[in-house]
């Protein structure tokens, strides 16, 4: 069998002597590597899983990265944490570099920007969201949340 990293009928040629490699000595040396080829897919896929698992902490993007690849969905699946979402107040002493910019919606209306506690009452005591679709088992993702969150960190599941 060939993976996409080993040829192993290649593999065999090339590691037989030249005088050495009749047609039945190599089918028989072929059929000998061949369950080598499945072991070393299976070898693959799970050192893929493991490094996937080893490098996923609790840093969003990686989080996120890690749900998406695991349950194979590449954009529903998003996580979103807490922020205030306030305006930035600067002192006038402090010059341009800290004067609040907002954007435009469009030529007459500005962005809207939450008032105070606004965006508290969407988390509620929850540090982050994580929203994912429905036929993501809930159970699941709360059991590699669980997994992989900080401690003391609160969170809701909203399956969309």
């Amino acid at each position: 069998m060939q993976t996409t990293r080993i040829n192993y009928k290649n593999l065999v040629r090339q590691l037989l002597p030249a005088h050495k490699r009749q047609p039945v000595r190599l089918w028989w040396l072929r059929g000998l590597v061949a369950p080598l080829g499945t072991l070393f897919a299976e070898f693959d896929k799970w050192r893929s899983d493991t490094r996937m698992i080893v490098n996923v902490n609790s840093q969003v993007a990686v989080f996120e990265g890690y749900l998406r690849k695991k349950y194979g969905e590449p954009v529903a699946i998003r996580v979103v944490t807490y922020d205030d979402g306030l305006a930035r107040v600067s002192l006038r002493a402090e010059g341009d570099t800290l004067r609040l910019r907002t954007g435009l919606r469009d030529e007459t209306a500005r962005e809207a920007m939450p008032l105070r506690g606004e965006i508290r009452e969407l988390f509620g005591d929850a540090d982050f969201i994580v929203y994912i679709p429905v036929g993501v088992d809930i159970d699941l993702i709360r059991a590699e949340i669980e997994r992989f969150k900080q401690a003391l960190v609160q969170y809701k599941i909203i399956q969309e």
